[in-house]
């Protein structure tokens, strides 16, 4: 069974997933993959934006790469063109590794949709918290600006909202209590899959 995982930034989706119990979920984090995303891909990359993202280690320097995409939609649209399809082979591989394990695979993903996982989910776990939570836990964990969170927020404003015409199992998972209370859902969760 491959199960998604969804959920926009500081609503929980990455704590949810330390609470399954390892050994019958393999979770697989594709903000991760996108580090190893960047080493596999690194000379495609400096093809693409220049010998300036190349560290003096020789592979990708992020901290020159993202001023470079984040500033500009349509280079932001080229690293993902590079970098997005890797992420999903990769990540479905290792699906298909756990699930031969008897593992049930946890994809997790802030974009599972916009990288065309939901089609290979069995069912998709989405994560919320309102707005004032989720702002209230970036200034405290993140040390973001109130503003930068907004502008993040606002990249995000499509996570979740094709899960529900997407023919697949949704399950909602709401977080505004304390991670106690997350940690209880998530075992009831595992519980029922």
């Amino acid at each position: 069974m491959i199960v998604g995982l969804t959920g926009k930034s500081c609503a929980g989706k990455d704590l949810f997933a330390s609470f399954l119990p390892a050994d019958r979920f393999s979770v697989i984090d594709v903000d991760a993959l996108g580090h190893d995303a960047l080493l596999m891909n690194r000379d495609r990359l400096v093809e693409a934006f220049g010998p300036s993202v190349r560290g003096s280690d020789g592979n990708i320097d992020r901290k020159v790469l993202g001023p470079i995409v984040f500033s500009d939609p349509g280079k932001l649209e080229k690293l993902n063109s590079i970098t997005h399809p890797w992420m999903v082979r990769e990540a479905l591989s290792r699906a298909e590794s756990a699930e031969k394990e008897g593992l049930i695979a946890v994809i997790n993903a802030a974009i599972l949709e916009r990288m065309g996982f939901v089609e290979h989910c069995d069912a998709v776990i989405l994560v919320i918290a309102p707005y004032e939570k989720r702002l209230e836990r970036a200034l405290m964990r993140d040390g973001l600006t109130e503003e930068a969170f907004k502008a993040r927020s606002d990249a995000q404003k499509d996570i979740g909202e094709s899960l529900f015409s997407s023919g697949k199992r949704v399950i909602t998972i709401v977080n505004d209590k304390d991670d106690g209370e997350l940690r209880r859902q998530a075992e009831f969760l595992s519980a029922s899959l």
